[in-house]
């Protein structure tokens, strides 16, 4: 459960190191359940390195969204706030990059504030809804948000140092929606 000592915080540079450290666990945690590649190792410091996540919480057009207990960082999601295509074709809205929970953290409401959080951004930003992918092996993540009323609309590859894993696309509309 959420709770009072927990919070939810837009993130600046400043949050940089931990926001990394935090997305290779989660990443690793996720991808490699049969031990760190090389392949897997690659991407993991060269997408969610320190200095990959200083230039992403520099531009303009992405916030992130951080959830801390006290000091520690124990989950954040990253968005595109514009309205972005999907690679569903007729769904766009503001892309959910990512939603990362510290996997001792999980089940404790943090990912459905962060979710929440980016909804209301995302309405707030007059976009038409939120979209994401989620790898489709990812069982926890795909019921996580099928639980949160968000759609599976099709599918789409992601490709991680020269190996494609399929995704499957969600997509939520803002129509309706306090």
């Amino acid at each position: 459960m959420v709770t009072s000592a927990t919070s939810v915080r837009v993130g600046s540079v400043a949050d940089a190191e931990a926001i990394a450290a935090l997305a290779i666990q989660v990443f690793l945690d996720t991808y490699a359940t049969e031990g760190v590649r090389p392949d897997l190792a690659r991407e993991a410091f060269a997408e969610y390195g320190h200095t990959a996540f200083v230039q992403r919480l520099s531009q303009e057009e992405r916030i992130f969204y951080l959830a801390e207990q006290g000091e520690g960082l124990l989950g954040f999601a990253e968005v595109l706030r514009n309205d972005t295509e999907s690679p569903v074709p007729g769904i766009r809205g503001s892309e959910l990059v990512r939603l990362y929970v510290q996997p001792q953290a999980q089940g404790r409401g943090l990912g459905r504030a962060l979710l929440q959080r980016v909804e209301r951004g995302a309405r707030e930003a007059g976009s038409a809804g939120v979209w994401l992918s989620a790898w489709e092996r990812n069982t926890r993540a795909l019921s996580f948000y099928k639980r949160q009323r968000y759609e599976d609309v099709g599918h789409a590859l992601y490709v991680i140092q020269g190996q494609s894993f399929g995704n499957r696309i969600f997509f939520r509309s803002a129509a309706g929606e306090a």
